[in-house]
C-alpha cells in the first residue's frame, strides 16, 4: 500500500492568507462603478494582478490536495473538476466555475485580448466564488480525515 502524502497545512494555510488579501484589493475593485473602474489604468493593472494570483493560488491549493489522494489532472480546468468528482467542493460549484481556469490563461497568455470592462465583469460576477473557494478550502484543513487526507 502507497502511504499518502500528508497536506502541507502550513503552505495551505499561507496561500489562503494571500488569496484572501488578493480579494479584499477585488472587492475594492468590484465596489466601483465601470465608469469609475475606467477613469483610472490603474484599476485595470491591480484588478488582472490580483484575479490572475488569486487563480493560480486557488489552482494551486485544489492541485496540492488532489496530489495528495493521488488524483491525476491533466489541466487546469480538469483540477476544479476533479475536486468536484471527489467531493472536495460541490459538484455543481466546480462545473459553473471551471472556467475560471481558463481564464486564467487568458490573464497569463492572451492578456491582450482581455478589455477592461471584460475584466471588471468577470471580478463582479465570480468575486463570491473565490471566497467560495476559500472557504472550501478552509474546511478541508479542519477536517482532513473527513475528506481522506491526512496531515
Amino acid at each position: 500500500m502507497i502511504k499518502k502524502a500528508p497536506v502541507n497545512t502550513v503552505k495551505v494555510r499561507n496561500i489562503l492568507a494571500q488569496i484572501e488579501e488578493g480579494i479584499k484589493e477585488l472587492d475594492t475593485l468590484s465596489r466601483l462603478t465601470l465608469n469609475d473602474f475606467l477613469s483610472d489604468k490603474r484599476n485595470y493593472i491591480v484588478a488582472e494582478h490580483y484575479l490572475r494570483r488569486c487563480l493560480e493560488r486557488i489552482l494551486t491549493i485544489g492541485s496540492h490536495f488532489l496530489s495528495r489522494i493521488n488524483a491525476k489532472t491533466k489541466d487546469y480546468q480538469q483540477i476544479i473538476l476533479s475536486l468536484g468528482d471527489h467531493g472536495l467542493i460541490p459538484k455543481d460549484f466546480a462545473e459553473r466555475n471551471k472556467n475560471l481556469a481558463g481564464y486564467r490563461n487568458r490573464l497569463v497568455h492572451i492578456y491582450w485580448e482581455i478589455t477592461p470592462e471584460e475584466l471588471y465583469n468577470v471580478i463582479n460576477q465570480h468575486l463570491n466564488d473565490l471566497i467560495e473557494f476559500c472557504k472550501y478550502y478552509q474546511d478541508i484543513l479542519s477536517n482532513l480525515k473527513k475528506y481522506g487526507l491526512e496531515s
